[in-house]
């Protein structure tokens, strides 16, 4: 039996929308600039040339040369953080490559970047695991469920938040439109798009990482402060 495919993205679109900030992940350093894995968007490859690293860098206005002496020498000048907000300049969907930049971040948007994240990843979290559970691809939970659901709330995590607590209103309102019969006699039959199986899967999913919050909230709730499912407006 073949394994299901359990890499997606956590959005619909392939790429992101220019003149958006998403969340990137540092994967390396090239002649002219920082490689990047674009974290909400299944790791597709970014690039941040090095004079659009960083506004706080004190060597920003300096050559490339410069910037290469900086990095060889192990220096922070222009090293990125592991982890952080980015801003889209261009999306080239034929190279599948995407530049952006540190420095037109402002303060505002990166916590506002944090903070959507921060929810995608939950729902990732719990749409990888129903597509574990189920042995089904990823994409297929997503088509059915995540995507849907950001469509119609605005993020999925919004929708999520109510199915812990009356799931059946909002799962049962997914459908999808599928025409049957012969050409000259085609019928357009509306079914739902959640099968029985994964609305289980998923409701069990849910309410398990409440519960695992809730649980880790009472042994050390500071550390659980960030994860607080149900109070993440």
């Amino acid at each position: 039996m073949e394994r299901p495919n359990l890499e997606c993205r956590m959005y619909e679109s392939k790429y992101p929308e220019q003149n958006t900030v998403v969340m990137v992940h540092t994967s390396g350093v090239s002649e002219i600039g920082t490689s990047v894995s674009l974290l909400e968007y299944n790791n597709i490859e970014g690039l941040i040339f090095f004079n659009d690293n960083n506004t706080n860098c004190p060597h920003r206005n300096r050559s490339l040369t410069s910037f290469i002496k900086c990095y060889f020498a192990q220096t922070p000048a222009f090293q990125a953080e592991p982890m952080e907000p980015a801003y889209v300049l261009r999306v080239q969907r034929e190279k599948g490559c995407v530049y952006l930049s540190k420095k037109w971040v402002s303060e505002d948007a990166a916590k506002a970047c944090k903070k959507r994240y921060y929810k995608s990843k939950l729902v990732h979290f719990i749409m990888h695991q129903v597509a574990e559970n189920l042995s089904i691809d990823l994409e297929d939970v997503y088509t059915a469920i995540g995507w849907p659901l950001y469509r119609k709330y605005g993020h999925a995590f919004n929708a999520f938040k109510l199915i812990a607590h009356n799931p059946d209103p909002i799962l049962n309102s997914l459908t999808n439109e599928i025409v049957v019969g012969p050409d000259d006699e085609e019928v357009t039959k509306v079914e739902p798009a959640v099968i029985v199986e994964m609305k289980h899967a998923l409701v069990k999913s849910i309410r398990n990482f409440i519960e695992i919050i809730r649980a880790v909230r009472v042994l050390s709730p500071l550390d659980s402060k960030a994860f607080n499912f149900e109070d993440l407006d």
